[in-house]
């Protein structure tokens, strides 16, 4: 309510009470009397409300939780690690779920989607592992040396807060826009970090035994009948992850990395557009198209296969 009424305080330096109880019933499509206890700060605004009106108002200088809202929010920088993300993830989820009971989550990647590494923790580990070292050099100067990865030590706290995250994604409507070569970006790290000796051999091989069961899995998970998760090839060239809650949220995680939330009325619905095109030029994969999804699968084990090989080989010499 603190931030609510520091809102108020601002917008009333422009707009008077009542003027302001009048907009908010159009912005926010609620009664006048809705509005006027919002506006005397009587009930709060939700997480949602409050996107609306700051971006309608173009004030972006309160915290939304702990995000900042704008056309292109960026995050704060005291959550620029991967465990606060998840944090107010789960928080945005929850939310989400109360608001929309089972949400569609239309979801774009060209790496393996998190939600599914939460069985595969050596995979989980490295991704997050990469992720925090790409912070600390992006956003400290100073920062020059990787750490070493511990597959025994790391990353616990994350790895437990993202299992929560992935039962909320559980309870949603998924589909999912996958590149044919989702490994890719997985082998190139892997080739880096060796090179860095951030990470062993022998830890690059742990990655492959967990990667040879993700495949299997992910094939399984495909031919199940009764999934919430629908699953579609396109050859997508985004480098990131991006996704959108009910044609109204959208979200971005860069590779840089940084996180947004996109909450431009404008901006959301030209992006269901777009999912919608992805969609219809996409190939499902789920349930149906038996001949592409072995073909699929044939491919992603044959270039496993032969990037660990020569891995092996490059070793050995």
């Amino acid at each position: 309510m603190e931030i609510q009424k520091k809102l108020i305080e601002e917008l009333q330096q422009k707009y008077s009470r009542s003027s302001l109880v009048k907009e908010f019933v159009d912005l926010l499509n609620i009664s006048q009397s809705a509005a006027y206890n919002k506006v005397n700060c009587n009930s709060e605004l939700t997480l949602s409300e409050y996107s609306i009106l700051s971006t309608h108002y173009r004030i972006h200088t309160f915290e939304i939780g702990s995000m900042i809202s704008s056309d292109f929010p960026f995050l704060l920088a005291e959550n620029r690690n991967f465990m606060s993300l998840t944090e107010i993830t789960i928080s945005e989820f929850d939310y989400y779920l109360k608001e929309y009971d089972k949400p569609k989550v239309r979801y774009c990647t060209n790496l393996i989607p998190m939600q599914f590494l939460i069985k595969y923790p050596k995979i989980f580990q490295f991704t997050v592992f990469v992720w925090m070292e790409n912070i600390q050099s992006q956003f400290n100067p100073n920062y020059h040396t990787y750490d070493k990865i511990n597959f025994e030590k790391g990353f616990k706290q994350e790895f437990g807060a993202f299992a929560e995250l992935t039962k909320n994604f559980n309870r949603c409507n998924f589909h999912t826009y996958l590149s044919p070569n989702i490994f890719q970006a997985y082998f190139k790290l892997l080739e880096y970090h060796l090179e860095l000796d951030t990470i062993t051999l022998a830890q690059v091989m742990e990655i492959r035994e967990e990667l040879e069961e993700f495949t299997i899995e992910f094939e399984q998970l495909c031919q199940n009948k009764d999934t919430q998760n629908y699953f579609y090839i396109h050859e997508l060239n985004i480098n990131s992850i991006f996704f959108q809650v009910e044609q109204l949220h959208t979200y971005m995680i860069l590779n840089t990395p940084i996180y947004m939330r996109i909450e431009n009325r404008e901006f959301n619905n030209y992006i269901n557009s777009w999912l919608d095109q992805i969609e219809s030029r996409s190939v499902p994969i789920s349930n149906i198209n038996e001949k592409v999804r072995r073909g699929l699968f044939k491919n992603l084990k044959n270039s496993s296969e032969k990037f660990f090989r020569k891995i092996e080989l490059l070793h050995e010499t």
